[in-house]
């Protein structure tokens, strides 16, 4: 094995990405073993659509449908192995992680759909409504806002070192599609098996909150498992952490308040005695949306801390006691949440209510505590690079401030889209330069991290000459520059001479030492 190999596995083993290694020549593509591992992951999608999928009887009679789905995915391969940007993006986990999970999350939604839609019959002839179109469209309206509000919120929180839009996406999309289908299953399941034959009240509450406590947060911190054991050095702080467990239980969430204001609109609509379904539907709104929003964040957050806590320790039982401990935390908050919800009306919920106010306040002020500490890691791990002389004290001020940061890619939008660019991109290497050395300073990170701070650095020295690295003395809009007008020749004047009236060269003209060059012979 080549040291160059055994060097990228030592990185791979800390979490690190893979050094380039110029000068290796490319297969050619049928010896490529990519090539055909592309094709053959795509040809399994499309047989997996059109043949195993719930909705694979109707594709099959409409060829309207299920013929441009293998064009597709034909024109795809071929854009993935045959193209400079379809390569780039076939070495990306993320792109497969994406081509895998957004066709299983459509079809989790799309089994959700057809399990709630319809209408339950049971053996002794009574009905249970589904719900209908119009229904969960009212749902989504509502719901919708309450979504975008803390999504909004957590992806603004994950400012230092941010993930990909993509990972948001996809971390959005599990918690929406892949966490609300298992858990509708399981808790679906578990209520059969506690439900008694007798007429009973409590046996609603009993799953609520024994077994959904434990399913919904098992199913929302997945997720946060596979992104650590697939992007450990891009998740480096809390905050990270935070903000996409956050992602993933705005999701559920969002899914989940679809489905109740959706049933109370079905039970309203059918109701004679409700004369306003829309003002019932809005209370119900307001409990859920405005007033207990937090619950699902809360809980999940509780289980990232564990999780960035395991992740930070070089004590083997914290690596595996501290993520176990979230999780616990996590359920028996989501247990105490539904069981005093389930069982007491509005009017005795108002001091819970109030004590929970006080558990977001202190989470608040701790998230506003890690943003300060995040921001005075970045300069005192910057400046141990500083002391080195790789970069300026200037530099350490710019990029290990967040609001200097912020500044600085605001001065870079009106310098032009590949100016901005090259500058975000020189912010992400200063951030990870920074946690990369915290990480080797506290020994979670061994000796590969000085091979890779090297190839930080030689990245940073390229692109200060692109990018925006001070704004300093910089205007906002910076002045247009004036192209200089051709200078109008009178008719029949001469322009001038087009070169200088060097003397004739001499032969032969001395040669090496100053003078004129020695004439061609």
């Amino acid at each position: 094995m080549s040291e160059a190999r055994i060097s990228n596995r030592l990185r791979l083993l800390n979490g690190l990405p893979k050094a380039a290694q110029p000068g290796s020549a490319r297969r050619p593509w049928y010896a490529d073993a990519r090539v055909w591992g592309s094709f053959a992951a795509l040809a399994a999608i499309v047989v997996w659509a059109l043949f195993v999928a719930q909705w694979r009887n109707w594709i099959i009679e409409r060829p309207v449908v299920w013929m441009p789905i293998v064009v597709a995915a034909v024109a795809l391969g071929f854009f993935l192995n045959f193209t400079r940007a379809g390569r780039w993006a076939r070495d990306k986990p993320i792109f497969w992680l994406t081509i895998v999970l957004l066709p299983l999350y459509f079809a989790g939604l799309y089994n959700e759909y057809w399990v709630l839609h319809p209408d339950t019959v049971f053996e002794d002839g009574s009905r249970s409504l589904g719900i209908s179109n119009e229904a969960i469209r009212k749902g989504a309206f509502y719901a919708v806002w309450t979504a975008a509000a803390y999504s909004l919120l957590f992806i603004w929180l994950d400012r230092f070192r941010p993930s990909q839009p993509l990972v948001w996406l996809l971390t959005f999309g599990w918690g929406a599609a892949a966490s609300t289908w298992f858990s509708i299953h399981v808790n679906t399941w578990v209520g059969q098996a506690m439900a008694t034959r007798e007429a009973n009240a409590d046996s609603g509450s009993r799953a609520a909150v024994f077994s959904a406590p434990f399913v919904e947060e098992f199913a929302k911190a997945t997720i946060l498992i596979l992104l650590v054991v697939l992007w450990r050095n891009k998740i480096v702080s809390r905050l990270s952490m935070v903000a996409l467990a956050g992602l993933s239980a705005v999701g559920f969430a969002f899914v989940e308040n679809i489905l109740y204001y959706s049933r109370v609109w079905m039970q309203a609509t059918h109701d004679i005695t409700i004369a306003k379904p829309d003002e019932v539907m809005l209370e119900l709104v307001m409990l859920r949306g405005v007033y207990t929003s937090f619950g699902h964040p809360l809980f999940t957050i509780m289980t990232a801390s564990g999780l960035v806590i395991g992740l930070g320790a070089r004590s083997k039982l914290v690596r595996v006691m501290a993520p176990l401990g979230g999780f616990m935390m996590a359920c028996f908050g989501h247990m105490l949440f539904n069981g005093l919800s389930s069982t007491n009306p509005i009017e005795n919920l108002m001091r819970p209510w109030y004590m929970a106010l006080a558990v977001v306040g202190i989470l608040i002020i701790s998230l506003i505590v890690s943003v300060v500490g995040n921001g005075q890691l970045l300069k005192a791990r910057l400046t141990d690079y500083q002391r080195a002389g790789w970069i300026t004290p200037r530099e350490v001020q710019v990029f290990g401030g967040p609001l200097r940061r912020m500044k600085l890619l605001f001065f870079a939008i009106f310098r032009g889209p590949k100016t901005w660019w090259r500058t975000t991109k020189l912010v992400r290497r200063y951030t990870e330069l920074a946690y990369l050395r915290n990480q080797m300073t506290r020994g979670t990170v061994g000796a590969p991290g000085d091979s890779r701070a090297h190839d930080i650095l030689h990245e940073v020295e390229t692109l200060r000459g692109v990018a925006l690295t001070d704004y300093a003395g910089a205007r906002l809009i910076p002045p247009r520059k004036k192209k200089s007008a051709p200078i109008e020749v009178p008719d029949g004047e001469s322009p001038g001479p087009l070169t200088s009236n060097y003397p004739p060269p001499s032969l032969p003209g001395p040669a090496g030492v100053g003078g004129n060059w020695p004439a061609p012979r």
